[in-house]
């Protein structure tokens, strides 16, 4: 019996080292950072781990962040180590696995497309796994990349060996999200799924560019936004004078309302709106009052948010839990948020940690 529990006790151990579904530890997350116009890398601490020695900085992506050297683009790792010189006229980040790369794209003086060269795909040790064929190509996304050949009437959506999957004409996607894609064409968007079949939302209904999210998307329908589930179902009516997507399970909204004026300036001019941002939950019910100027949705538990002049930070409940004169606030990401504050050295940019505290600059 004992040689039995021993047995069967050596097989958990074993499926647990080699399961697929084991926990591997996650990559320790960087922030780019800039001071005097050169770049470098610190972690959630604010510590610099990579120095500031780059003229540009991307963020990680899969433990590999792009940087610029003079005309050099390469790709470093968590250590700082080079891994890639990429020597194309356009590189875009790694997302599962491999990396769009462009050759010969030029621009016009408005920053028009003019000749759009040909893109392909490298992998991480920088070799070309997917030829430089596409005259447009985005990053993967659920295994598979919406690719140009020629021009939007030829467009496709491609596997990670180069295979197209499915054909459809476009100009730009928004990626495969929760199994749909957004497909962008000539200023209307439509939605597929991984086998090219169209969602039946109607062509009366204007979904926004965005993806799916938590199931859900926000359309619009006679100049007022709602959601609609991935059947093309309205689930939550069109009420709102705008929408954002869902995130942790609420959604920003905008509501028509009172006029709301926010203080006098120096000056005494005032200004006012009568749209203000709150929150909804799944029901379509109001759950943090309308009372913002602006509202991102929400990530790691916070949301950043405006009323007039000011940003801040509030939790689920609404509750304002991070202040700081921030004159603008982006979304927490690994710990850390990027906010503005004015200064009479004009405008500082600055990461906090989750007690408000600035961990850059120090």
């Amino acid at each position: 019996m004992a040689k039995t529990r021993f047995f069967s006790l050596a097989l958990i151990v074993l499926f647990v080292v080699i399961s697929p579904c084991a926990r591997q530890p996650e990559p320790k997350k960087l922030f780019p950072v800039e001071k005097e116009s050169k770049f470098g890398f610190i972690d959630r601490a604010g510590k610099v781990v990579i120095p500031l020695q780059f003229d540009d900085a991307r963020d990680f992506h899969e433990g590999l962040a792009l940087v610029k050297t003079g005309e050099k683009k390469l790709f470093i790792d968590t250590s700082g180590r080079v891994v890639i010189e990429a020597k194309y006229d356009v590189v875009n980040n790694f997302s599962e696995g491999v990396a769009a790369v462009n050759n010969g794209q030029r621009r016009n003086g408005i920053g028009l497309i003019a000749n759009p060269g040909k893109w392909g795909y490298i992998d991480k040790t920088g070799n070309l796994v997917i030829p430089m064929k596409f005259t447009h190509a985005e990053d993967f996304s659920e295994g598979l990349a919406a690719v140009n050949l020629g021009d939007p009437d030829h467009g496709a959506f491609i596997d990670h060996a180069g295979k197209i999957v499915f054909q459809v004409p476009l100009d730009v996607t928004v990626g495969f999200h929760e199994g749909l894609a957004g497909v962008l064409l000539r200023g209307t968007v439509a939605y597929y799924d991984r086998t090219g079949r169209k969602i039946p939302i109607s062509t009366a209904y204007g979904p926004k560019s965005s993806s799916f999210s938590e199931g859900l998307l926000p359309i619009e329908v006679r100049d007022k936004w709602g959601y609609t589930d991935k059947n093309g179902k309205i689930v939550i009516g069109p009420q709102f004078e705008d929408a954002e997507s869902f995130r942790e399970g609420l959604a920003p909204v905008k509501v028509r309302g009172e006029v709301v004026w926010c203080p006098a300036d120096s000056s005494g001019n005032r200004s006012g709106a009568s749209m203000m941002w709150g929150y909804i939950d799944k029901t379509g019910r109001i759950v943090i009052p309308q009372v913002f100027n602006y509202a991102e949705t929400f990530s790691e538990g916070l949301a950043a948010v405006s009323e007039c002049d000011e940003a801040y930070f509030i939790d689920k409940t609404g509750k304002r839990v991070i202040s700081g004169n921030f004159r603008y606030a982006s979304s927490f990401s690994g710990g850390l948020a990027r906010v503005e504050t004015i200064t009479s050295n004009g405008l500082v940019t600055s990461f906090i940690d989750r007690t408000g505290q600035v961990v850059w600059p120090r």
